[in-house]
């Protein structure tokens, strides 16, 4: 801002007492440019005298607008030749003072307009940029506030209430006195200034708080004032409407202060310019508050989905639940350990409040294509399903029926060819199919056996395929055997429950991930979520699936996951195909699997270390009475 400092006349020669003795008398400042080491220059200096016309281009240069005197007749290139009558150079000097306040006015005012139009400019990047509420609220307030020089402001949001609607206190800031502030509810009254203006929409100037008029429906409360010694004078309270003229909030502007010449202050009453200012201002706030309303309820709206997502699924498999939010939980507790934990790969890792959004979103919706994979595979707890076994149980319960029908049919031939020797040969007969009956029961308890989900990937399943060898007569005269070949492929898996195409299709989980993801249209910042979630079974040494990845062609942030993955499948007492290991052994598994080279060595040791692991809220289960033993299936 430009100072209202009084007129200069800079001397540059001989002294001319009667030109100095005018210029004081009449208030101004004189500098002797040969005696003096600091002589200011440009727009401060009104007037020049000089005696050596050499020196008028560089005065005239630096000085512009100065008016130059002679000091001596001699003198040439100057405005006004040498004067020595005193009247005359009173009425010079008066002339150029007046000329020279002029212009050193317009430049007050057109500093301060240059000021304003900056802070508008500041304010309308910040209410554009800014997406925080509060930050934007208190960035609106502040710099309104210092636009229009208010001691204090304060800010009320329109706010759904049980009946109607109410005036939430949001802000309020004050320059001189502290504020403990806190939000709070306020009835919608015309009887408070906020109230009025929130109800009728009109806006308020007051000169006075203290001197309403007596048929003004609202009054001012003073309590603030009387508890905090603080004096509210002038008062500009505006309405903020969004571009369809609706209501949302009111802003409030205490105490205007104005600048004397001095420097001093005095409070005054806000005018037509700077009340204008901040009814523009007002209205591109409402804009940008209900933008930033708009964009918290589209996140709080995709975070519901996300939530919505993850349930979904684990209704689908029950025993899962839990498993994603808990991921979710340990991999951005590991990622966010990984600057701190002294490996200078990851020293200059920046972890921005975006990316960890990115990678919890990837990390809870990183098992979302199991909505492709049929209920039956996904929740498959054994090799066979419930009901096929079950019918197995009758088709052997079957087959031993017709044993027992071929035994009693070969006694009767026996009696009636053979009576001599019936019954010799009867306890033979049944002794033989005593022998098949229990080589049937045998099968089955070893049908039942194999059914089971195995700890490690062992065991003989030879006998396998002596059952599926037996074969017995139809009724129809097919041959038929006890189980299928489907059934002794399932009752063969030597590790797990699945099939080799079942155990695909739950792979195949990982592709409609990425698919069914990347149909959904993310912000820029959210822009990696189905490439991050599509990567979290893939391992360093290529052994991973869908797509073979190794080493960086890993994302970093599905590394993490697929540490932390792992561990809570090993970990978790909610599987039906195996009982939880402990935190050691869990441990161990994870170790070896970075020694083999399939997991980040580092990663897993950060993850020990720092135990990431306990950051998991969600709980797991008790343990099911019907679940089996064995390891996790290739889908964990």
């Amino acid at each position: 801002m430009v100072l209202k400092s009084p007129p200069l006349l800079v001397v540059d020669g001989q002294p001319a007492d009667t030109l100095v003795a005018v210029a004081q008398s009449r208030g101004w400042r004189v500098v002797n440019a040969r005696t003096s080491a600091d002589v200011p220059r440009g727009f401060d200096v009104a007037a020049v005298a000089m005696d050596d016309s050499s020196t008028a281009a560089r005065w005239r240069a630096t000085c512009p607008n100065a008016l130059m005197l002679a000091l001596t007749p001699t003198t040439r290139d100057a405005d006004v030749p040498m004067v020595t009558e005193m009247a005359l150079l009173t009425r010079v000097l008066d002339q150029v003072g007046r000329s020279w306040i002029g212009q050193r006015d317009l430049r007050v005012e057109l500093d301060l307009t240059r000021g304003r139009v900056r802070k508008l400019a500041d304010i309308g990047v910040a209410l554009t940029t800014q997406t925080d509420p509060d930050q934007l609220l208190d960035t609106l307030l502040t710099q309104a506030r210092q636009l229009a020089d208010c001691e204090a402001g304060s800010l009320y949001l329109m706010e759904p209430a049980e009946i109607g609607v109410s005036l939430l206190f949001k802000l309020a800031q004050n320059d001189v006195v502290p504020v403990e502030f806190r939000e709070e509810r306020l009835p919608m009254t015309t009887e408070s200034i906020s109230g009025y203006v929130a109800l009728t929409g009109r806006e308020l100037n007051i000169e006075d708080a203290y001197e309403l008029p007596d048929d003004a429906p609202y009054r001012f409360n003073r309590s603030f004032d009387e508890r905090m010694g603080f004096r509210t004078s002038s008062m500009l309270v505006l309405p903020m409407r969004d571009h369809r003229g609706r209501l949302i909030g009111v802003l409030q502007f205490i105490n205007r202060r104005k600048i004397a010449p001095d420097g001093s202050s005095r409070i005054v009453a806000f005018d037509a310019e700077i009340t204008e200012l901040l009814r523009a201002i007002a209205s591109q706030a409402a804009v940008s508050i209900q933008k930033s309303t708009l964009i918290r309820d589209i996140n709080q709206l995709f975070e519901g989905f996300v939530q919505a997502s993850v349930k979904a699924i684990e209704q689908r498999d029950p025993s899962t639940s839990g498993h994603s939010f808990r991921v979710a939980e340990t991999t951005i507790a590991l990622l966010t350990a990984l600057p701190r934990s002294g490996v200078q790969r990851f020293a200059g890792i920046a972890l921005t409040d975006e990316h960890l959004t990115e990678v919890r979103y990837a990390a809870l919706l990183h098992d979302f294509g199991k909505v492709g994979v049929r209920e039956r595979v996904l929740v498959k707890a054994n090799k066979l399903t419930e009901e096929r076994l079950e019918l197995l149980k009758y088709r052997f319960e079957l087959q031993k029926e017709r044993l027992r029908r071929a035994a009693v049919e070969q006694e009767l031939g026996l009696l009636h060819h053979q009576p001599d020797t019936f019954e010799v040969a009867r306890r033979r007969v049944r002794r033989e199919l005593a022998q098949k009956l229990t080589l049937v029961d045998d099968h089955f308890v070893a049908v039942v056996r194999a059914n089971n989900p195995n700890v490690l990937a062992e065991g003989d399943y030879s006998h396998l395929n002596g059952i599926r060898a037996y074969q017995f007569r139809e009724v129809d005269g097919s041959i038929s055997g006890l189980i299928t070949d489907a059934d002794l492929l399932a009752l063969s898996v030597r590790r797990g429950s699945l099939t080799p195409e079942e155990r695909q299709e739950i792979q195949l989980h990982v592709v409609h991930t990425k698919e069914f993801l990347s149909v959904l249209p993310w912000p820029p910042e959210l822009a990696r979520v189905p490439e991050i979630a599509g990567a979290h079974h893939e391992k360093l040494d290529g052994s991973g699936y869908p797509n073979g990845l190794t080493g960086e062609e890993i994302p970093l942030a599905s590394r993490v996951m697929t540490v932390c993955d792992i561990f809570d499948a090993l970990t978790a007492m909610d599987r039906p195909y195996k009982a939880a290991m402990s935190l050691d052994t869990a441990l161990r598994v994870l170790e070896s699997e970075a020694s083999a080279g399939m997991l980040d060595t580092d990663l897993v040791r950060i993850f020990i270390e720092a135990r990431s692991f306990e950051a998991a809220t969600h709980k797991r289960g008790p343990r099911s009475a019907h679940r089996h033993p064995g390891l996790l299936r290739a889908a964990h």
